[in-house]
């Protein structure tokens, strides 16, 4: 895909998309697609199960996309519509096309940083992820989203308030809480490498079926 349009404002890319260029929205799959992987993983959805909500979530934005009001980044909403999903899924066994209300950004301090990361930390090896993630994953589901949202992904308090439905206050305890949990494991093994890593295959696969879906619909 053309270097320059990737590297178009995230408003001039869904600009396009919605003028008819549905090519452009591979952009915004593989943008989003690490977090919203990380958040079905961190409501105890396995692998595949996480890949089949991916492709849901981004069907369900490109549907909505007429309704993004540019108000807090598409990466800030598509979550949103992940954590619905997820949430319906848990309740009533079956993924549900819902779509979110943007929010009011805010600064952030994440403790997990998916940006650049430091020569450290990507030499970590595979052993101490998987102690991380298996650490994680001992504590409640309710606390550990929290804790992937604001230190994994590095949201601020707003948006992961919005997103859960929480208090701000109530975000804060409940990261308190799970970093408590956590203090332990992260005094020995603290690495800024990305928990429930995403792999480009993945990601490549998830384009590719999410665009299927999207072809079969558009000839309808």
């Amino acid at each position: 895909m053309n270097k320059m349009l990737i590297e178009n404002s995230e408003e001039e890319i869904i600009r396009k998309i919605l003028d008819g260029e549905m090519a452009l929205f591979e952009i915004l799959i593989r943008r989003t697609n690490a977090i919203l992987y990380k958040i079905a993983r961190s409501y105890d959805f396995g692998h595949e199960e996480a890949k089949d909500l991916l492709q849901e979530t981004h069907i369900s934005a490109y549907q909505n996309l007429n309704k993004f009001e540019f108000r807090s980044s598409y990466k800030t909403w598509t979550a949103k519509i992940m954590v619905h999903k997820c949430l319906y899924k848990l309740s009533y066994g079956s993924s549900k096309y819902e779509i979110a209300n943007p929010i009011v950004d805010e600064n952030s301090q994440p403790m997990f940083s998916s940006k650049k990361q430091t020569t450290e930390a990507a030499v970590l090896n595979n052993e101490l992820s998987r102690i991380l993630e298996q650490s994680l994953e001992k504590i409640p589901v309710h606390y550990r989203t929290v804790f992937v949202l604001r230190e994994v992904e590095g949201l601020s308090v707003a948006e992961t308030a919005e997103m859960l439905d929480l208090t701000p206050v109530n975000v804060k305890v409940r990261l308190n809480r799970a970093k408590n949990l956590l203090q332990k494991e992260l005094e020995k093994h603290y690495p800024k490498s990305q928990l429930y890593d995403f792999n480009l295959i993945y990601c490549d696969t998830v384009v590719k079926n999410v665009f299927e879906v999207l072809n079969v619909m558009s000839q309808e």
